[in-house]
């Protein structure tokens, strides 16, 4: 069986923050990112590291997402992405 790893995108993190109606100066403010640089993130301009995928996740947690709703984000981003068809 084929293992997945999970990595954070950028357009998972812009529709999560969007779900709790938070501006993404004020996210970037909590999770403590310049809000240029995170805006940068969120529309995969700018790579993420593994600390600012921590610090961003942290945030998203404390909003109330939960790792369910960042999965089921995740899939539908690849969906949308035509990652899934054959």
């Amino acid at each position: 069986m084929q293992e997945v790893e999970f990595k954070l995108r950028g357009k998972v993190i812009r529709m999560a923050r969007q779900m709790k109606d938070v501006r993404p100066r004020d996210f970037a403010k909590t999770v403590d990112i310049e809000p240029d640089y995170l805006c940068k993130i969120e529309r995969e301009q700018r790579s993420l590291s593994i600390w600012n995928e921590i610090r961003i996740l942290r945030g998203l947690r404390q909003l109330g997402v939960t790792d369910e709703q960042i999965w089921a984000i995740q899939m539908i981003v690849e969906h949308d992405e035509g990652k899934f068809d054959e």
